[in-house]
């Protein structure tokens, strides 16, 4: 298998400016080109491979994490996710494999024929800042991951708004910059689309719906100029215009870490949160089964008596303190469920499912659009389901079920809207995080935990404690513009007056 090759090359060759190590202390290592190199001299291919590899394999599969608890996806036993601590990881990964792409744009913009190598990675440029700001806000982006004649070894950090107005801009030119008719690609060495130019401008094109519409609370008109935009434009049109990265089992780097965390310790460390399952639960819907495991109790009982209606699932609640740890016993609680537990899985980029749901808001709250909100939304809960594998049988059952169709107010059909995007965005967390942050959607129940937030779910996360000492003054700038480098700090974009909504079921 070609890709299972490239993974093998990836480990096997050595590259100078392939920074390898999990955490840095210089922010010079993130923005340093260690080896200036030319094109005849390394394979801009194994650098988008590298990549793509490293934002989605051990990124976008659900986890442990803060994102994950933060998402309603996950809730881990003995977390304290409202202390602020050192959280460098997804700071230190997004500006290596930015600095990749940096090289890969350096090597190629100036050639003509590998135009289509440069817009593909001026796309996963924009897709990797729109991660990073949408996790710490404020970053370092103008001045950040420059080659090595004009490093900044300490850059400013850039305002969330300034950063996503521009990566609009680029979504946009680079869409416009692939050129169907030119055969100079990435081919195998492109994970997601194999170097599919059509597929490629429909992600960039989807991904700056996505972007828009996440401003839609703070500028209106942002929102509004682009989403039209991109109506006329291709967007996702099916699921096979989806994009994600299949693992591989040629190494256990490149397998489902979930899989390799069970099949190490048979035991992935963390339980189902109760807002997926409370969801899933409560419509009788067809994912449960795929998406959450039965409570260890009842499977007993179940296998005991062959009556598979004992089977229970169950989620754990955010923010547990004293008393109310006591009522999770691990044994209630579900774990991760079969979808997600092979080796080879599909690790989430974006999905054409978020698109449909992305263009019910906009057709609700924007009027944008022929297609009626409705049928984007059913359409959104039907490509999702179809991705999972339901069969047409139950999907059109769901669907038949009045319980889930949009009805309401407008917040109230946003509300329904968004726990099934909520739905079809797992696994990945990081989007169904900022989600819950615009919307406030899945409402979170909470226990009675204080921490650093008052109990409150975080808005972002702290910087990594190293800027504070090797980037000093830009550090205490931005600190200063976004109020303090707190949790519960807010994004540029995180101005709807409504959330958080209060959670008012029991524990």
């Amino acid at each position: 298998m070609k890709t299972n090759k490239i993974f093998k090359q990836l480990l096997l060759i050595g590259i100078a400016f392939f920074i390898s190590n999990a955490c840095t202390d210089d922010f010079q290592e993130l923005n340093t080109d260690p080896a200036i190199m030319t094109a005849d001299q390394v394979d801009v291919g194994l650098l988008l491979t590298r990549v793509q590899k490293e934002m989605t394999i051990g990124n976008s599969i659900a986890e442990g994490g803060l994102p994950g608890q933060y998402s309603g996806y996950t809730a881990t036993s003995g977390s304290y996710p409202f202390m602020g601590g050192d959280e460098p990881t997804y700071f230190n990964r997004a500006y290596k494999n930015l600095l990749n792409l940096a090289e890969i744009i350096r090597l190629t913009q100036d050639e003509p024929a590998q135009v289509n190598k440069t817009a593909i990675a001026r796309i996963m440029r924009a897709y990797i800042f729109q991660y990073v700001t949408d996790i710490y806000g404020d970053v370092p982006y103008t001045e950040a991951v420059k080659s090595g004649e004009n490093v900044i070894t300490q850059p400013k950090y850039d305002t969330q708004e300034s950063i996503y107005k521009d990566l609009l801009k680029e979504l946009k030119e680079a869409a416009a910059q692939l050129e169907d008719d030119n055969t100079v690609g990435y081919g195998e060495a492109d994970l997601i689309y194999k170097g599919d130019t059509d597929k490629w401008r429909r992600f960039a094109n989807s991904l700056r719906l996505r972007l828009a519409l996440r401003a839609r609370y703070v500028d209106e008109a942002l929102a509004q100029q682009h989403i039209g935009e991109v109506l006329s434009a291709d967007l996702m049109e099916n699921n096979s215009h989806s994009a994600f990265v299949m693992t591989s089992t040629d190494f256990e780097a490149n397998q489902n870490p979930i899989y390799n965390a069970l099949f190490a310790n048979r035991y992935y460390g963390g339980y189902m949160g109760r807002p997926i399952v409370d969801n899933l639960k409560d419509n009788d819907d067809p994912r449960l089964t795929l998406l959450v495991n039965p409570t260890v109790n009842s499977k007993l009982d179940a296998d005991t008596t062959g009556d598979l209606s004992l089977l229970e699932y169950r989620g754990r609640a955010l923010g547990l303190e004293q008393d109310e740890i006591e009522l999770y016993p691990g044994n209630e609680l579900s774990e991760i469920g079969p979808l997600y537990r092979p080796a080879v899985v599909q690790a989430p980029v974006m999905y054409y499912s978020e698109v449909c749901f992305a263009l019910a808001e906009a057709k609700l709250f924007l009027g944008l659009g022929e297609t009626s909100a409705d049928v984007w939304y059913e359409n959104g809960i039907r490509a999702d389901m179809e991705n999972d594998g339901i069969e047409e049988e139950s999907i059109t059952a769901f669907l038949d079920n009045p319980a889930i169709s949009l009805a309401g107010t407008n917040e109230e059909k946003l509300e329904q809207i968004i726990n099934q995007k909520h739905i079809a965005l797992f696994p990945n967390s990081f989007e169904a995080w900022a989600e819950w942050r615009r919307t406030g959607y899945p409402k979170i129940l909470i226990g009675s935990m204080k921490g650093d937030t008052d109990g409150q779910i975080p808005r972002r996360l702290r910087y990594p404690f190293a800027e504070a000492n090797f980037n000093s003054q830009n550090y205490q700038e931005v600190s200063n513009r976004i109020g303090g480098d707190k949790l519960l700090s807010k994004m540029w974009w995180d101005t709807n007056p409504d959330v958080p909504y209060e959670h008012l079921g029991e524990l």
